[in-house]
């Protein structure tokens, strides 16, 4: 049996977490509006979709799924705008994976902004 306490504490470290994703997100959609000079809204008003997921991304380097959930663009549509850049050379994806923020499973930094580029290419794994 699962006392009061117990289930408080849960409920806690729960709506902890919950709101360390929400602050995630919200700390994205921050760094992009402040780098455009345009809130989320007019940004998606000026550009398509893949745009704004390209033009976000040269403001913040994040993970493609926390980058879809804090502007809410479709994800399926965002892997295809990320091979597209990445085939045009416009895109970079890290090299070693990290633990994302949003979703706390293994996932690689994209970016594109050219600046990110070679610190995304280089391992920092150790070679034995």
């Amino acid at each position: 049996m699962v006392s009061n306490n117990q289930k408080t504490a849960r409920n806690s470290v729960y709506n902890r977490r919950v709101q360390d994703r929400q602050n995630y997100l919200n700390s994205i959609v921050k760094k992009v509006e402040k780098g455009t000079g345009l809130s989320v809204a007019e940004l998606k008003k000026k550009y398509s979709e893949e745009t704004l997921f390209t033009v976000a991304l040269k403001h913040v380097t994040t993970t493609k799924k926390a980058l879809c959930k804090a502007l809410n663009l479709n994800i399926d549509n965002a892997c295809r705008y990320k091979r597209r850049k990445e085939k045009d050379g416009l895109l970079v994806q890290s090299v070693d994976e990290v633990i994302c923020r949003y979703s706390k499973h293994s996932a690689h930094l994209i970016s594109t902004n050219p600046k990110e580029f070679e610190k995304l290419t280089h391992t920092n794994q150790l070679s034995l």
